[in-house]
């Protein structure tokens, strides 16, 4: 009887043990959970306030009090998450950057040869979702080297979309062609940005995808 008791009370002990253990990590995760999200909305908040100063004088006249003041946050919040306004910046490129990057790998991963349409529509869309900062990332090229970044971008995975749709070619006509289309590309959303997207994102991917595959196809006969 004592040891049916004892063991009874061990197990009691055990099952308390782990409710408190559970307990406690459900409690750490939410803790976690509301830090991640105060750590993204100061730093939505110090991106959005560079963005607008952006928008009213150049990025070498702008700094870190400016942004903070804007923000309506201290030096002190700034400096917990980036090191300079050039730190912010780039971090800004890296975010558009890696959204772009991942349209594309769902496109490689999803798109049977063909039609450009499938990337370069959400490209667009979330050029013309996000119009304040792809204006001024675009357009501050003597600040940013977004635009060399997105030309690399555009290059390096140009080069495996065509690789895919287009298997027989050599890679000597492949780097020119994707130098071409990666200018042109570039050219058109600029063009577009600059004259104030008039024309539907429709319009525009359609006349990038046309481009760019009837060059290929006068290239490589497909």
């Amino acid at each position: 009887m004592i040891s049916t008791t004892y063991s009874l009370l061990c197990l009691i002990s055990i099952e308390t043990d782990k409710f408190v253990f559970k307990q406690d990590c459900e409690e750490k995760n939410m803790e976690s959970q509301k830090e991640d999200r105060r750590i993204r909305r100061t730093q939505k908040m110090l991106k959005d306030s560079l963005i607008e100063l952006m928008t009213e004088r150049d990025f070498k006249n702008i700094s870190v009090k400016d942004i903070t003041e804007r923000a309506d946050l201290n030096r002190g919040t700034f400096y917990n998450h980036y090191t300079d306004t050039y730190d912010l910046l780039q971090k800004m490129e890296s975010d558009v950057l890696a959204d772009f990057q991942d349209m594309i790998d769902n496109f490689l991963c999803s798109s049977k040869n063909g039609s450009l349409m499938p990337i370069l529509l959400p490209v667009i869309q979330y050029i013309e979702e996000n119009v304040k900062i792809a204006r001024i990332l675009f357009e501050n090229s003597a600040s940013s080297d977004f635009a060399y970044r997105f030309h690399q971008l555009i290059s390096d995975n140009g080069t495996a979309i065509f690789k895919k749709q287009y298997p027989g070619i050599d890679d000597v006509s492949l780097s020119y062609f994707i130098e071409f289309i990666t200018f042109g590309l570039t050219g058109v959303l600029r063009c577009w940005i600059n004259n104030g997207m008039k024309e539907s994102k429709e319009k525009i991917a359609e006349i990038a995808d046309k481009s760019a595959m009837q060059v290929a196809q006068n290239l490589w006969g497909h």
